[in-house]
């Protein structure tokens, strides 16, 4: 799967934009990063800021303590896996500034680290203390470490999980569970258990199994 292309993409070089209550921002960031401002993209009266990874908390401050821009509120973090594009992962934030009503995104990509099989980049908890659940949540369902989170653990899966389920490579069947977990996945060929999580199981064929198809 191919990431799809933008024809709103500004070159590195002139990042005038239409909306011009975002101009401002451009520049800052501009001013910032210099050319670790990669790509300025424009889409529907929202504005997206592609920068490298190693610049991401130097700018998520700065964007937070200019007072003329104000970004004070981290409204998400978020990622996509594309796992035929090297770097691999896009990891996207969106932030607010309430005081001058702007909204903005960024995003960096990262890849995986070959010392530990888990992509890495630096926690936003000391910019936006929001970020501290936004990050766990990435953590949980593609696996990125965010390094400086001060507790960086699953929030959704169990604790025992074995992989990162929104990742485009994980199993969506024939997973082994250990007991005592509800719901998720079983093995081919294995009955169903009794009780909570039947609703959510699938067959080999890819149809969920229901108690109404069980008796089929």
């Amino acid at each position: 799967m191919s990431e799809p292309q933008n024809t709103d993409t500004l070159s590195s070089s002139a990042h005038t934009l239409q909306s011009t209550a975002m101009q401002p921002t451009a520049d800052y960031i501009q001013s910032v990063l210099g050319g670790d401002l990669l790509e300025v993209v424009e889409y529907r009266n929202e504005v997206t800021f592609v920068v490298q990874p190693n610049r991401i908390l130097e700018i998520c401050l700065a964007l937070r303590d200019n007072p003329a821009l104000q970004y004070s509120l981290l409204e998400d973090v978020t990622a996509v896996d594309w796992p035929d594009r090297t770097p691999r992962f896009d990891i996207i934030y969106h932030a607010a500034s309430l005081s001058k009503r702007l909204f903005l995104r960024l995003k960096t990509r990262i890849d995986i680290d070959g010392a530990d099989d888990a992509p890495h980049i630096s926690s936003v908890t000391s910019v936006w203390p929001s970020a501290n659940w936004f990050e766990r949540e990435v953590f949980d369902l593609f696996g990125v470490v965010f390094d400086g989170h001060p507790e960086l653990k699953r929030i959704l899966m169990p604790n025992d999980w074995d992989g990162h389920p929104l990742r485009k490579d994980y199993p969506l069947t024939g997973i082994v569970l250990p007991a005592p977990h509800w719901g998720g996945q079983i093995t081919y060929g294995e009955p169903l258990p009794q009780g909570e999580g039947q609703l959510t199981l699938r067959n080999e064929g890819g149809i969920a199994n229901t108690p109404e198809s069980e008796g089929e």
